[in-house]
């Protein structure tokens, strides 16, 4: 055998062996990306065995507001009028809907907040063919809330997201500058930061990361920069609350970390011993407590703002 034909082997070797990796982390990705949605019957049941629900909730009146996104699929989202003069936005995680959002209802109800909360694209009652992590959803909101403006003309917005809804809560604080505050909770800081839980190395994340961006866009047909919360997180000019518990393995503490440092003035709380998105569960009072200090204070601050303009 010539060296032409040895040269060939290798090179059409190397190629299948390439071709083969590609395909693997497409689907490996689709997992995350292209999931099946989970029905509310699944929903319910892991929020009553990980976290916390009550069917009460599920009677609670609400208004179902239906529209096309500006991506061309429908989009649903639930608005609890409770008559209060501040609305919060809460934004759902991964593969989740607005039923995990409901004990965020009952807490901000609590608190003297109407609630709307939307289902995301490929979540719940809401169309779209894959998760975007934020690049796409985070658009869908800023629709939102034109919306909410409309129906509810004069109230003021606010916003919290709960892990994915959270990174997507602070890409919409930096493009929205009208926002009250926003509350963070157990969110990522970029798609590096979901990395962190696989790779220690900063060296090996990056590495990695270039080649999950060129899968993504070119299977998945979205940009993994447009996740970027941390590069967001420095727009942001509304009073920020980061929470997150040191034991989270799901979306690391780093995170947390990074956050903060892109905006230094934000008010942080940690969770010691609680899973991802469990700290309402494991440290309920607290946590509630954490919230209402929280915008107490920040209404406080702004109305003296207000004051000396």
């Amino acid at each position: 055998m010539n060296a032409g034909y040895i040269i060939l082997i290798i090179i059409g070797t190397a190629a299948l062996a390439a071709f083969l990796v590609f395909v693997s982390t497409a689907l490996a990705l689709k997992q995350i990306l292209k999931p099946r949605k989970r029905q509310p019957d699944e929903l319910i049941a892991h929020e009553k065995d990980v976290k916390i629900f009550s069917d009460e909730w599920l009677q609670v009146p609400c208004e179902t507001w239906e529209r096309v996104s500006r991506y061309g699929y429908d989009v649903t989202g639930y608005y609890y009028d409770f008559g209060f003069d501040r609305i919060m936005v809460c934004l759902h995680g991964h593969n989740s809907s607005h039923i995990s959002q409901l004990k965020y209802m009952d807490m901000f109800r609590s608190l003297g907040f109407d609630v709307f909360v939307p289902d995301h694209r490929h979540a719940g009652n809401s169309g779209g063919d894959t998760v975007t992590m934020g690049a796409k959803e985070k658009w869908d909101v800023i629709d939102w809330l034109q919306v909410i403006r409309e129906r509810r003309p004069g109230k003021k917005i606010s916003v919290f997201g709960e892990s994915m809804g959270a990174a997507t809560a602070i890409m919409v604080a930096a493009i929205d500058g009208r926002l009250g505050y926003l509350i963070e909770y157990c969110g990522y800081a970029n798609f590096k930061g979901l990395l962190a839980r696989y790779f220690k190395s900063e060296r090996a994340r990056s590495f990695f990361y270039k080649y999950l961006k060129f899968v993504v866009k070119t299977v998945y047909r979205f940009d993994p920069d447009e996740c970027d919360a941390e590069k967001a997180m420095k727009q942001i000019s509304c009073p920020v609350l980061i929470i997150h518990s040191e034991s989270d393995e799901t979306v690391p503490f780093e995170n947390a970390s990074i956050l903060r440092k892109a905006k230094p003035d934000a008010r942080i709380k940690t969770f010691k011993a609680a899973r991802h998105a469990c700290s309402i569960k494991t440290y309920h009072d607290e946590f509630v407590e954490t919230i209402g200090q929280f915008i107490e204070d920040a209404e406080e601050e702004q109305k003296k703002n207000e004051k000396t303009r």
